[in-house]
Formats: structure tokens, sequence, C-alpha cells
């Protein structure tokens, strides 16, 4: 640009030159007459240029010339003179060279300001491009770009816009605008025209010097902008549409060329560097993604260690962290019993949406997702028909769902979301199918993990209940075993196990775990045929189990079970005979599957063989000791056969000579001179030699042969009562309580009653004796219905049988008596056998013994 300076410095110099020649060239008249004429030719040559000069030159001639003619004085030869001729050609002269030296001037001025400006203009586009290689983000580059655009073309305000081809849509980057309107918020729609589209379209640059009346914008956007002139700079790099760069002038501006070569170069210059660092940022986010999957797949290799919930929040936060747009994110896992998507793992929610939300399969998009098998991207949720709206507007507009599946195998859905509507690129796509890929190998693995921990947990089960049955004989040790190790090693709520009973028909529960087991085995609880699920298992001879024991019609509920949900019944059968039935109880969160039926089918085959073995074995044991005891009674019969002939041969031989002496003692008393003491002790003999007498009748009663006649109605009760009158003075002496609880409705039985009244009394001394420091005796009699017997149990409160003689406490000369002579229980085995009926001995849980004698209401056969 020219300075005034310069201008005055120029017009001093043509001066000085045109009066210093002149004086030296011409005499004082022609000098003064050219230089008064020769002013203003300077004067109009270096305003108007030669033009000027030129005309000013003829003008000032021709003034000269009619002034020397309008002077008297002046004689008009002088016209003829060389000086003037001579003045005149130099004032021509010194008017086209003063023009001609403007003009050179002006030129090189313009050169100099062209260059200066060529160089300010090159050192702000290289200020650009080191200001965009040295930018930490795309957000600073175009701050620092928005500046520099502005004072490159002397605007007033720059806007930078990005253009998404996928989306096709337009979108604010920076402005450096001082005003208070926040560009950044501002929304382009979708389809209606402005800078930016028209711009790329026309790929050039568009000049708009009054956006009022422009085709290029809209009017309903321009009012946003206070300028009053725009430029539009495209940015376009090979192929590759990226934006717009928007300068904008606070009033009317006027474009020259030079100012749009300088945007188209600014404007390529920009591109480049939009392109480079959109190529940088796709670089470095690829390199992200590949570390985010590295760091995924070193987790999943660790799934055992780190757990199948922290790999699921790693994908899940490298979907929110890599995903530009991503707000939120959650892996849903598809639940197979109640066919729902669970959440698992979530990342961005607010802490007051926590927890862990269910959606049934084809509701929602995730449940469509999990349906049909294919990605969903909502691009907004407020128009997109697939999005139900449920009254309230969600806080996100975009939503982008792709499923989790393994091959064929659906295992739930991972989706982003995010406030922006058209949020998520076909690339957001492709990354969150290979995180949903990532999230299904975990998942896979975990599965794979857990079965085979599950597997060898199972095998190791099974074989620790194989021992157990394998080592168990006794039935009741085993079902007991299998429960509790059935229950410990799987964690079922409870287990239970029928046994069919073959008098009634019903199921009874032979063993059951915990207390809850224990209790229903105490009363003996039992199903019949049909009734519950173990019924209707029993029924149709099939496995069945439910997970929703509340649709099941036959399922009764056990008020000690109040929280089953789920319950599995399994048949224990060999071949097609059922010997039992296993059954599951399970409450929520856990449930039973196939693997769990299989399993407890599998522990059923095997307590099947068990059991059968266990029952060979008892009825083997069963047999060996009804051979034993028949054995054994006929042992005992034989004894007692030899005892009672010898019984019956000495009492025999021994009743005459007793009948003598009782004789002779009888004539002794009749003597009167006996003494006082000799009396007495006569008496005294004679009631020995009487109770020996009724001794001897009574042994002979007992093993001489009996008919049915001999055989009479008799009341026990009755007996007990006059045995305990004989008896009761003794009792008294010796301090022994005596209880007796008759049964009032016992019937009569077909009975010897000398002889039961002899097992009565034998019972009763026997007890006493037991009691040397006194003690309580309790006898009962009870009416048995089911078996027509009457039942009469004596019990004590003395030191009980020792063990070592208990078993055969009922053979002859067993005692543990220093007096004693052993016969005195087996009399009366003998008597309780000879009346068909049943005895047995056994020692009390805290201290005495129990006598328990069974005696038919009718005799039957007489031995």
């Amino acid at each position: 640009m020219e300075s005034p300076q310069a201008k005055w410095q120029l017009l001093g110099l043509a001066v000085i030159f045109y009066l210093t020649g002149s004086i030296l060239l011409f005499d004082y008249f022609d000098t003064t007459i050219t230089s008064l004429g020769g002013i203003p030719v300077l004067v109009a040559a270096y305003f108007f240029g030669v033009p000027g000069g030129l005309l000013a030159s003829f003008i000032v001639i021709i003034s000269n010339t009619l002034l020397i003619t309008m002077i008297k004085e002046i004689p008009w030869n002088l016209l003829n003179k060389n000086d003037f001729v001579l003045s005149s050609f130099i004032l021509l002269t010194i008017g086209g060279s003063v023009g001609i030296m403007r003009k050179r001037y002006e030129e090189h001025q313009h050169t100099v300001a062209q260059l200066r400006s060529r160089e300010r203009f090159l050192e702000l586009l290289n200020d650009m491009a080191h200001a965009i290689t040295t930018a930490q983000s795309f957000e600073e580059m175009a701050n620092i770009l928005t500046n520099d655009i502005t004072t490159l073309l002397n605007a007033d305000s720059c806007y930078i816009t990005r253009w998404d081809p996928i989306k096709e849509q337009v979108f604010p980057v920076a402005n450096n605008n001082k005003t208070d309107w926040a560009f950044q918020k501002l929304k382009y729609p979708k389809g209606e025209i402005n800078l930016t589209i028209m711009a790329l379209q026309e790929n050039r640059i568009l000049v708009v010097e009054d956006p009022t009346n422009s085709p290029y914008v809209s009017p309903t956007l321009i009012h946003n902008f206070p300028e009053k002139s725009f430029i539009s700079i495209p940015l376009i790099y090979g192929e590759h549409k990226l934006g717009a760069a928007i300068v904008g002038f606070s009033e009317r501006h006027q474009f020259t060329q030079e100012e749009l070569d300088r945007a188209g170069q600014a404007g390529n210059q920009i591109a480049l560097a939009v392109w480079n660092l959109q190529q940088e940022t796709e670089l470095q986010r690829g390199l992200r993604e590949m570390q985010s999957l590295a760091d995924i797949s070193l987790a999943l290799s660790e799934t055992e260690r780190i757990g199948l919930s922290n790999v699921l929040h790693l994908i899940v936060r490298s979907a929110k962290e890599l995903i530009v747009n991503s707000e939120q994110a959650v892996i849903h896992l598809l639940n197979e019993k109640d066919q729902t998507l669970v959440s698992e793992a979530v990342i961005g929610y607010k802490e007051q949406e926590g927890g862990k939300r269910s959606i049934r399969i084809g509701e929602g998009v995730a449940g469509q997702v999990i349906l049909s098998g294919e990605t969903i991207n909502i691009a907004d949720v407020r128009t997109d028909p697939r999005f139900i709206r449920l009254g309230v507007d969600p806080a996100y507009r975009s939503l982008l769902v792709t499923p989790v599946r393994s091959g064929e195998q659906k295992l739930g859905t991972i989706s982003i979301q995010s406030s922006q509507p058209y949020a998520f690129t076909p690339n957001d796509l492709k990354l969150l199918s290979q995180l949903g890929t990532q999230a299904a190998i975990a998942i896979e693995n975990a599965n794979l993990l857990e079965n085979t921990k599950q597997a060898l947990k199972e095998a190791n089960a099974l074989y620790r209940i194989n021992k157990g049955l394998v080592a168990s004989l006794d039935p009741h040790d085993l079902l007991q075993d299998t429960v509790e190790l059935l229950q410990k090693n799987f964690g079922y709520h409870y287990v239970q196990i029928y046994v069919a009973d073959p008098d009634s028909g019903n199921f009874v529960m032979r063993a059951g775990s915990g207390k809850v087991g224990a209790q229903l085995k105490s009363r003996e609880h039992q199903l019949a045929p049909g009734e519950g699920i173990v019924g209707y298992t029993a029924e149709t001879g099939a496995a069945f189990f439910t997970n929703n024991v509340d649709d099941v019609v036959s399922f009764i509920r056990n008020p000690l079970l109040p929280d089953t949900k789920s319950e599995l019944a399994v048949p224990v059968k060999i071949g097609q005979v059922t010997l039992g039935l296993l059954d599951i109880h399970q409450v929520p969160p856990k449930y039973l599957s196939q693997r769990d039926l299989q399993l407890v089918s599998a522990v059923a085959d095997q307590l099947a063989v068990a059991l059968q073995k266990a029952d060979l074995y008892e009825t083997l044991q069963t047999s060996l000791q009804q051979e034993k005891a028949v054995r054994n009674q006929l042992m005992q019969n034989e004894r007692l056969t030899v005892m009672g002939r010898l019984l019956a041969t000495v009492s025999h031989e021994l009743n005459n000579p007793l009948q003598a002496i009782q004789n002779a003692l009888f004539l002794l008393k009749e003597e009167t001179n006996i003494s006082p003491q000799g009396k007495q002790d006569l008496d005294i003999v004679l009631a020995e030699s009487e109770r020996m007498a009724n001794m001897i009748g009574r042994l002979r009663d007992t093993y001489r042969p009996t008919h049915a006649e001999d055989f009479q109605p008799t009341q026990l009760n009755n007996i007990v009562e006059d045995v305990y009158a004989l008896v009761s003075t003794h009792f008294r002496h010796n301090q022994i309580e005596f209880e007796f609880q008759p049964d009032p409705e016992i019937p009569f039985i077909s009975a010897l009653a000398d002889q039961i009244r002899q097992v009565v009394l034998n019972l009763l001394m026997n007890a006493s004796e037991a009691m040397t420091n006194g003690g309580r005796i309790h006898v009962c009699t009870e009416y048995k219905k089911d078996t027509g017997e009457v039942m009469l149990t004596v019990s004590d409160t003395g030191p009980g049988i020792p063990p070592k003689i208990l078993p055969t406490i009922f053979e002859a000369f067993v005692t543990d008596k220093q007096s004693g002579t052993g016969l005195g229980l087996t009399i009366t085995y003998d008597i309780v056998m000879k009346h068909r009926g049943r005895i047995t001995a056994e020692n009390n849980r805290e201290k005495g013994a129990t006598f328990k004698v069974w005696l038919p209401i009718t005799n039957g056969e007489i031995l």
C-alpha cells in the first residue's frame, strides 16, 4: 500500500528537478513563464498520469501563447523564438515524464504491496499448517483454523462444519463468533439446503453477498447468523467430502478474485489437514480397538481367574469408550428357564437405574433382536416404528442392538445408546458385532468351565454315592446316606426317598435330608398312588420335573416346604419293578434342568441296584436268623422236653416220700406231750412241706399233656390283680412301688389260668429280686386288634439284664443270681409257647428291663 509521505516526496523531487532545469536553460522571463506553467503540469501529471500531464502541458503552452499575445510590451516576434519552443517542449516532456514516473511508481508500489500480502498469506498458511500439525485434538485444531481463516481473509468470523456422508447431514464443529449464540448447538435439518451442502455439491467456493436473497441457503437457517455476507469454502480431499469453512463479514462485502483464490488455497490446506487428522484419528481409534480387543482376548483366556462378570463388564466398558457417541452400554443374557433377557453387565446408567432388569423375548428392541437374530439400529427412537414408546420418552435418541450368539445358539444381546439421533455408523455396528462375538466367547468359556466343573463335581459325587451304596448293606442307612449326599454335593433344597408299602399300597417317606426330613420321617409321612408329583411319577413309571410346581395339577404343597418352586421325581426301578421314588425339591433363584434329571436318574439307577443288593442281603440275614431261631427253638424244645420229663420223674419220685413225711408230721402234731418250741418247729416243717408239695404239683401241671377243654376264658387283668394281692406285702417290705395300667377293653383269652398266673408271678418276682434297693414296677395290658392278641408289659427300674446273657435269657439254668436256679424264665417261656404266644426281653434306654408277652385270644392247636 502506498503511503502519503511517499507521494509528496515524489512531487517535491519533480518540482526541484523542473525549476533547476528551467533556471539553467532559460533567461528570467522564459524561466518565469515556464516555471509558472510547469507547476500545474507537474501536479496534473502526478495525480492524473501521462494523459493529465500532456493535457496540462498543452493547456499551459496555449495559455503562455495567449498571455504573450495579450501583453502589448512583448513583441510578437518573441513567439518565434527558439526558447519558447524549447520551453514548450520541455513542458510536454516534463508532463509526460512525470506521468510515466508516477505510473511506474504506482506499479512498483502495487508490486511491493502484492509481495508483502503474498508473504503474509504464506506466513498465515504456514501458521495454519503448524497449528494443524501441533494440535492435540480436533476441537483445538478447529478453533485455531477459525481464527487463522478470519485473519487470512480480513473477515469478521468463521464457522467450520462437518459433513456426515452416512447420515447425510451437516453438523457444526467450531466457530470464533464472539456473540452469545451457541453455534455448536445449531441443528441442521436433514434435507434442507445450506452453504455446506451447496458448496460440496458444486465443488467450488460459493459467494453470498446478500444471504437474504441467496439460493444457497435456507431463510429459516440463515437468520441464526448475524453476518451480512459469506463465502463458503468446500473442504474436499480427493473423492472425500469433509465439510465446509464458512467465512462471514459483518458488512456487505464484494469479494475479489484474489480473495477467492486465497480462500481456495486455504480450503485445500484445511481439507488436507482435516483429512490427515481424520485418518490419524481413525488410526488411533483402530489401535484402541485392537488394544481393547487384545485386552478382552487376554481376559477371555483368564475367565476362570477373573470371572465371567468381570469380562462382560470389560466388554461394555470397551463399547462405551471405543464407539464415539456411545453413552450407555449393556449386555443382556438369555435365561432359558424364564425365556427372558437379564442385564448382566451395565455401564453409563445412573445409580438409581441400576440393578438387573429382565426383558421378555419379543418385547423391546433387545427382545426383538434375540428373537430374529438380526442387528437393529434405531437412528431415532422418536421416529422409528420399531421402537415402542411406553408413555414417557426415553433419555436416549439412538439405540444399536446386536445379538450375542455362538453358532445357532442364542446367548443374549449387547446394546449401546446415545442421546444424539443418528449417532451410530456401520463401523460402530461392525465393532459392536465384534464385541458381541467376544462376549459370546466369554460366555462359552464360562459355560464350558462351569460344565467341566459340574461334570467333575457330578463324577466325584456319583463316585462317593456309589462307594457309599456299595459299602452299605443296611437299607435305612443306604437311603439316608443317599439323600444327604445329594443335598450336600449338588445344593438341592430338599431330597427325600419314598418306598412302596406292600400292605397299604401307599408310598412311605423312608429318608429325608435335614430337619424337614427328620420331621416327616417321624410322622411316617406317606402319599397315596396318584397323589402329588411323587404319586404321579409312581403311576406313570417315568421321571418328571417342573420348574413351576403351581402349574402342576397333581402337586400338593407340604407345609414344611413352603418355598418349593421346582420338583423332580425319579422312580427307583429294577426292570419294571418300582422299588421307590427319589424326590428333589429346589427353591429360587436356583432351578432344575435336564442335567439334574440325568444326574438324579443315574443316582436312582445306582440306588436301585444297591437296594436290591441290600434287600437280598437282608433277606439272607432274615433267613439265617429264622433258621437259627428255628434251630434254637428246636434245641430249646428238646431241652424243655428232656427237662419236663426229668422234672415229671423227679416230682413223681419226690411226691411219694413227701406224702409219707407229711403224714408223719400230722401224726406228730397230734401228740400232746410236745413242748411249745417243738410244736412251733413242727408247724414250720409242715408249712415248708406243704409249699414243696404245691411246687411239685405245679411242675406236674406245667409239663403234663393238656387238652382243648383245659383252656378256659381268662381275664388277664384279673390275674394281674390276683398276683399283686399275693405279693403286695413282699413289695412293701422291699420298698417297691407297683403301678398297673390295665386296658379296660381287653377281651378274654383262652388259656390255662393257673399257668398264666405262674407267668405273671415269675415276671413280677424276677423284677422285684432285681431291685435290691427298692424301685418301681410298671405293668400294663393292651389289646392288639390288628393281630388279635393281648399284650402284657412288665417294666422295672433295676440294673437291667446283663448284655452277655440277654440273648439266652429264656434258656434253662441261665441266671445272674447267686442263689437262682435259672428255671423261672424257662418255665415262663415254655408256658407262653404252649399258649401259642410270644415273649421278649429288652433293656430300657435309661435303666431297668422290660418283658413283653403276647397271648392270642384263641389258643388254636393245642401243643
